[in-house]
C-alpha cells in the first residue's frame, strides 16, 4: 500500500498509540470492557459472533500481477482493486467519523536472519494488539536480521460491511492485497486467528516464489541434546500444538515454519492453541503457558472468580490460547532447527479406518501431501458441528495462494534429498466411527511419536494395510498389539472393510483432481 494512504490512517484516527507494553494494552481492554483478567492473570476476551476463521469471506486484490499467479478459486477469491480501494476509503471515514483509537504494534515473521519480514498492525482493538505481539517476532528477538519485505495489516473488527453492496459477500472480509506494497484488510470480525493466517497467506506465496522455500503448516521440535528435527503436520484439532510441544524435546514451534535447505524455521514467535478439555496431567507445557500474565484466551468460559472452565464448549469447541513461545519451559531460543529427520502426517479420521500410525513411502508421500485428509473438527470454521471428512491440500488449503502441486513437488523434493522418513499418524477415532467410538489415547499417540523420532519402530516388522497399501508397523514396545490391526477393534470387520474402502475412494477421487500433475 502506497505511503501517504497509510500515512491517512494515522491522520484520521483520534489517537495512535505506538508499540504499548502488554500491561498498558491490558489497561487499555479493561477500561474499553473488552476482556476480563483470570485469576491467574491471562486476558480472557470473547470475539462472538465469530469463534472461528471465515474463509468463504477471504480475497485477493486480481491485478495483472495476480492474475496468472494466483490459485484462484473457492479458496482465493479475486477481488477488483476499484473495489478494494473504495472499502479503503470507507475505512478511512469509519476511523474518522467514530473517532477512532488505533494500536501500532511492529513485529517480525519468519526467524531465518535471512529472511526476516516485517509486519506492522494498526487495529481499533488493543488485545489484538497483544495477540499480535505474542504470536509473532518481537522487537529485538532477531539480531542481526535482513529485511527481506514489509506487510501492513488494517484491522478494523467493529467496521461491519455491507455485503454485496460494498463488493464482498458479507459483513467480514479479509483481503490480501499481494504486490508491490504487501497489505491486509480486514473488518467485521473478533477472531484473532484471522490476523495469524493472513500473515500466514501471504508468506506461502512470497516464501515459495521469491526465495524457493517450502512453506509449511507444521509444528516443529528438536532433540534436547541436537539439532535433531521432527515436524508435525496437521489441520486444527488433530494434536499438530499438543505433540509438537513435548517437555522431553525443544520447541522451535507449533504451527508455520520454513524448510530453507538445510534449516527449519518459525514463521512466528507464539503459539495459538485450541485450549477445549485442557489438561495440566496431559498438556503442562500448554496448561502452564495458558495460565499467565500476557497470554490471550478466547471465548472460553469462566465463573465469578475468574476461574476458567476448559471442559466447557457452550461458547465454542474452539477456545484458543495466544501466548509468547517464552512462556513454553523448553524452548528452542533461535526459532530455527536442522532439516527434519523425521515428518509425520496427522490425521484425526473420525471414520476410525486408518491405523495409528503407518510408514509413507514414494509416491504416497506426495499423494498424502496432496490429500491433508482429516476430519473437521467442530469449531474451527463457522458452522462445522459434527466431525466431517475433509480434504485440505498440503494440509494448508484455506492458505495457499498458490497452485497446492507446486508445495507438494517442492516437499518431496526435500525429503528425497535429505532422506527424511514420512509417517501418516490417525490422532482420530478407533474401534467405531465417532460418535461411537473413542479417540486415540494422547499417551498412546505421544509413544508412537516418540519411538519413531528415537527410531525404535522396527520397519522389517510390518504389514501391507489392505485398503490402503501402506506398511504398519505390527507392535511398538509398551503398546497393545491390536492397536496397530486396527481392524481387530471393530467388533464387525466386515463392516470395518466397507468403511475403510468407502474412505479410499473418497481418496482416490480427491488425488484425480491433480493425476495428471503428479
Amino acid at each position: 500500500m502506497e505511503g501517504d494512504k497509510l500515512n491517512l490512517f494515522y491522520r484520521v484516527a483520534k489517537k495512535v498509540y505506538s508499540n504499548l507494553s502488554v500491561a498498558e494494552l491490558y489497561e487499555h481492554t479493561i477500561l474499553k470492557g473488552l476482556g476480563v483478567i483470570s485469576k491467574d492473570g491471562a486476558l480472557i476476551v470473547h470475539t462472538r459472533p465469530y469463534t472461528g476463521r471465515s474463509p468463504k469471506d477471504k480475497f485477493i486484490v486480481f491485478d495483472d500481477y495476480t492474475k496468472d499467479l494466483v490459485w484462484w478459486g473457492e479458496v482465493n477469491q479475486p477481488l477488483d482493486r476499484n473495489v478494494f480501494d473504495n472499502l479503503l476509503t470507507k475505512a478511512v471515514k469509519y476511523i474518522q467519523d467514530n473517532k477512532i483509537e488505533l494500536y501500532e504494534m511492529d513485529v517480525y515473521a519468519g526467524a531465518n536472519p535471512y529472511y526476516t519480514v516485517s509486519v506492522k498492525l494498526l487495529t481499533e482493538s488493543p488485545y489484538h494488539a497483544i495477540f499480535t505481539n505474542n504470536l509473532f517476532i518481537r522487537l529485538n528477538e532477531l539480531n542481526p536480521f535482513k529485511i527481506v519485505n514489509k506487510v501492513t495489516i488494517l484491522h478494523l473488527p467493529n467496521l461491519k460491511l455491507e455485503g454485496v453492496k460494498d463488493g464482498v459477500k458479507s459483513e467480514v472480509a479479509i483481503i490480501l492485497d499481494l504486490y508491490p506494497n504487501p497489505f491486509i484488510f480486514i473488518a467485521g470480525t473478533k477472531y484473532c486467528g484471522e490476523i495469524k493466517k493472513a500473515v500466514f497467506t501471504f508468506l506461502n506465496y512470497y516464501y515459495l516464489k521469491e526465495f524457493d522455500i517450502l512453506p509449511m503448516h507444521c509444528g516443529a521440535n528438536r532433540s534436547l541434546n541436537s539439532m535433531d528435527t521432527a515436524l508435525f503436520f496437521g489441520l486444527s484439532g488433530t494434536g499438530k500444538t499438543t505433540l509438537s510441544t513435548d517437555p522431553n524435546r525443544r520447541l522451535i514451534g507449533d504451527d508455520e515454519h520454513g524448510w530453507a535447505e538445510n534449516d527449519i524455521f518459525n514463521f512466528e514467535g507464539g503459539s495459538y492453541a485450541k485450549v477445549i478439555r485442557l489438561s495440566k496431567e496431559k498438556e503442562r507445557e500448554i496448561y502452564n503457558a495458558t495460565n499467565r500474565f500476557g497470554t490471550i484466551i478466547e471465548n472460553v468460559v469462566y465463573n465469578e472468580r475468574r476461574e476458567i472452565d476448559f471442559n466447557d464448549a457452550s461458547i465454542t469447541e474452539n477456545t484458543r490460547s495466544a501466548y509468547p513461545n517464552k512462556y513454553i519451559e523448553i524452548i528452542e531460543q533461535t526459532l530455527m532447527g536442522e532439516r527434519p529427520t523425521v515428518i509425520f502426517f496427522l490425521t484425526a479420521d473420525a471414520t476410525a479406518s486408518l491405523p495409528p500410525i503407518a510408514l509413507l513411502e514414494g509416491n504416497q508421500i506426495i499423494e498424502y501431501f496432496i490429500l491433508g485428509y482429516t476430519s473437521k473438527l467442530a469449531g474451527t470454521e463457522r458452522g462445522v458441528k459434527d466431525p466431517e471428512p475433509t480434504f485440505s491440500e498440503c494440509f494448508a488449503k484455506p492458505f495457499l495462494p498458490l497452485n497446492p502441486i507446486n508445495y507438494a513437488k517442492k516437499l518431496y523434493e526435500n525429503v528425497k534429498k535429505y532422506n527424511s522418513k514420512v509417517y501418516l499418524v490417525n490422532t482420530g477415532w478407533i474401534g467405531s466411527p465417532f460418535p461411537k467410538g473413542n479417540r486415540i489415547d494422547l499417551v498412546y499417540t505421544r509413544k508412537i511419536i516418540n519411538a519413531a523420532i528415537n527410531n525404535e519402530i522396527d520397519l522389517n516388522n510390518v504389514y501391507i494395510h489392505p485398503v490402503f497399501n501402506l506398511k504398519v508397523p505390527k507392535g511398538i514396545k509398551d503398546l497393545p498389539e491390536n492397536l496397530f490391526f486396527v481392524h481387530n477393534t471393530w467388533e464387525d470387520q466386515e463392516q470395518y472393510l466397507k468403511n475403510a474402502y468407502r474412505l479410499k475412494e473418497l481418496f482416490d477421487n480427491q488425488l484425480a483432481k491433480y493425476k495428471s500433475l503428479l
